[in-house]
């Protein structure tokens, strides 16, 4: 078994007590399906940060991965995730629900910042969200930022409603926008593609690299306000020294040729940073957002 690994629910398994997460553990969760292929991903910098951590008292830095934002806010909640990275939006989804506060930036694929585009097929009439009426649209699932929470609430902003189809196939009438989740980035730009959805939404780095193996098949009808690409989150009362170190050891990774190999083999990352205008001015609209589909019954 891959070193590292933690079950879901584990610590509630054999009744530790809340406090076992940081006695020498340092707990990292992200939300996936599975775990394996996110341990191939995350064990360089795992083990990176047990050699870094050990003069405060950290012998072992586990990954944590829960299917849901719900899930991980409730493993939070137990003190069983120490540090949730995720993208913004299901950050601040899930610091809602665990009290969590967000604390570094992470430059995932190199970029500090992206945003969400709903795009069409060049051949289509869709010019204007406004278009989307009656229309289907392929969003990927609930708990990604720029797949679904972002453009989600492109859509409500211009006072268009949603309604959740059963299958791409599935009718539905009058004005409202039929969206279908496809649970992956791939599956909902082969969507529009194929001509299942009359548009589609996704990162702006993905559609760069569509327009790369399809040029000139699609374009952009909406682009929402950026975002941090990826963040950083630690649970409610986390001792402020292992946060202190924590931050100064992720934060000079990128001065030394080991760090860097480090993050380039972490999704392609370059550094983690602070927020530029501070944690609480970067997720305060973030927060509206997820309170604008909260009021509109979309989640």
């Amino acid at each position: 078994m891959f070193k590292g690994i933690i079950l879901y629910c584990l610590t509630s398994l054999f009744g530790l007590s809340a406090h076992w997460a940081t006695a020498e553990t340092l707990n990292l969760g992200t939300l996936n399906e599975g775990i394996r292929g996110q341990m191939r991903v995350f064990q360089p910098l795992l083990s990176y940060l047990e050699d870094e951590l050990e003069e405060v008292g950290i012998s072992e830095v586990r990954l944590v991965v829960h299917p849901s934002a719900e899930l991980m806010a409730a493993a939070i909640a137990r003190e069983e995730v120490d540090i949730f990275i995720d993208s913004p939006l299901v950050v601040a989804k899930v610091a809602r629900f665990s009290g969590g506060i967000p604390f570094l930036r992470h430059w995932k694929d190199g970029h500090a910042f992206y945003y969400s585009v709903i795009f069409t097929s060049t051949d289509s009439d869709i010019r204007t969200l406004a278009d989307l009426k009656g229309r289907r649209i392929a969003l990927e699932d609930h708990d990604s930022s720029s797949g679904f929470i972002a453009p989600a609430h492109m859509l409500l902003q211009t006072d268009l409603r949603l309604k959740k189809l059963r299958a791409p196939a599935a009718s539905h009438s009058g004005d409202e926008i039929g969206y279908f989740l496809t649970y992956n980035d791939k599956n909902t730009l082969f969507s529009v593609a194929s001509g299942r959805a009359e548009a589609g939404a996704t990162s702006h780095t993905s559609f760069l690299d569509l327009m790369e193996a399809r040029p000139n098949e699609f374009r952009i009808i909406a682009i929402s306000e950026r975002m941090p690409r990826s963040v950083l989150m630690q649970r409610p009362a986390l001792s402020q020294d292992l946060l202190d170190e924590l931050r100064r050891t992720l934060k000079v990774m990128s001065q030394s040729e080991n760090g860097r190999e480090v993050l380039r083999s972490f999704h392609n990352s370059t550094q983690f940073d602070e927020f530029a205008a501070g944690s609480k001015r970067t997720f305060a609209p973030l927060f509206e957002i997820l309170q604008d589909l909260e009021d509109a019954g979309v989640k």
